[in-house]
């Protein structure tokens, strides 16, 4: 698997994606994964701040409620995508991967996350020009 793994997306950004892929994702989310009120959160790596700008761009652009939790941990997120009734969340973090590295966690309302077996994998078909 590329970029898109089983339970997110991740790899060293500039090299696995970018920012014109990080929009085609945003856009895709909200028609895979739908809902208008979507929160999303950051972690402290160099690459998150420009990162989240375009998915917050390209979510807003395909019709999405945003709010910028700002910078937070993942548990943080996820807790109040619940606490505050979101319809989904992502969180723009690569994990225990090195500071290279940066991804995206997506969740749908309850904070259940999506995987390619139930999303990721329509997200990576409509970014690759292979569906709607």
């Amino acid at each position: 698997m590329g970029f898109f793994k089983a339970y997110d997306m991740r790899g060293t950004f500039g090299v696995d994606f970018d920012l014109p892929l990080v929009r085609k994702i945003g856009s895709a989310l909200v028609k895979v994964v739908g809902g208008g009120r979507w929160l999303v959160g950051y972690d402290c790596r160099e690459t998150s701040e420009s990162i989240r700008d375009a998915l917050v761009e390209a979510l807003r652009e395909a019709g999405a409620e945003v709010t910028d939790m700002g910078l937070c941990t993942t548990p943080m997120l996820y807790y109040f995508t619940v606490a505050d009734d979101f319809d989904a969340s992502v969180m723009i973090t690569a994990s225990h991967n090195p500071p290279t590295d940066n991804g995206l966690k997506v969740s749908r309302k309850g904070a259940v996350p999506v995987g390619y077996l139930d999303g990721l994998n329509e997200v990576e078909r409509i970014v690759n020009g292979k569906g709607e």
